[in-house]
């Protein structure tokens, strides 16, 4: 069963349609037509297993194997149900109600008790196993209980500090970045991750900031750094494009 992010967090109450053998309601799952019952199979005796004799060095062995006649079900059909065709079971679509838990995650499984397959002969039926299948966020991530996402600052926000809002799985919330922030830099939100499966409490949204380094500056922005460098001792090569220029040349050979 395949969820959107969301959904395997907060949980989700669906149904859906499954493929699955039922009991034949002609013959109440014996197989056999209306009115008649199986026989008793004369080769095991009903028990569905023949005991097999071999003589070996070590003396006499006897092996059990599934009755040839009875294919193991230790009874025979003589007029076979014309529903199910002596089967017992007969394919259907069925509708079941699922209840997702919040907190649910990639690859884990969900039993329903009784809404499996029928059994064999009228017995009772087994049991149906959803396997979860969450689609990727584009801007979360899971964890485990923990929800991991990345937040933007600029060079200003870094160096000077700001108070930024970030996106989080229930709206929006302020986190305050303290001046001097480094990128890569984690901030942890408490109890704002997803929900344990079991009931063992809630993950942490852990939200880590990258400082985005300026592409275009205008000549007084370019002004403005240079300056900032002086004042922190810094040279700044200005001609830094000729870099690329002796990479050039290398491949050249000059």
């Amino acid at each position: 069963m395949t969820l959107e992010f969301k959904e395997a967090i907060f949980g989700k109450e669906e149904e859906i349609e499954i493929p699955r053998e039922e009991s034949c309601n002609t013959c109440s799952g014996s197989g056999a037509k209306p009115g008649t019952s199986p026989d008793t199979c004369n080769r095991c005796g009903g028990s569905g297993q023949l005991n097999v004799e071999q003589n070996t060095p070590f003396g006499r062995v006897v092996n059990r194997r599934v009755c040839d006649t009875c294919e193991g079900k230790g009874q025979t059909i003589k007029d076979k149900c014309t529903t199910c065709g002596g089967d017992g079971r007969v394919q259907k679509r069925k509708k079941v109600r699922v209840n997702i838990p919040a907190g649910i995650d990639h690859g884990q499984q969900m039993r329903q008790a009784g809404q499996g397959e029928a059994g064999v002969n009228g017995g009772p039926p087994g049991d149906l196993y959803i396997v979860i299948n969450v689609k990727p966020h584009e801007f979360f991530e899971r964890d485990g209980d923990d929800i991991r996402c990345e937040m933007p600052l600029t060079f200003t926000q870094a160096a000077l500090g700001d108070e930024i809002e970030v996106p989080a799985l229930s709206g929006k919330v302020k986190i305050k970045v303290p001046a001097g922030t480094q990128s890569g830099r984690q901030f942890r939100l408490r109890g704002k991750g997803a929900r344990n499966v079991h009931g063992r409490g809630t993950g942490d949204q852990i939200i880590t900031v990258r400082v985005i380094t300026p592409t275009k500056l205008t000549d007084k922005q370019r002004t403005l750094l240079k300056e900032f460098a002086e004042d922190s001792g810094e040279t700044v090569d200005e001609h830094s494009d000729s870099f690329f220029d002796k990479v050039k040349r290398a491949f050249r050979g000059d």
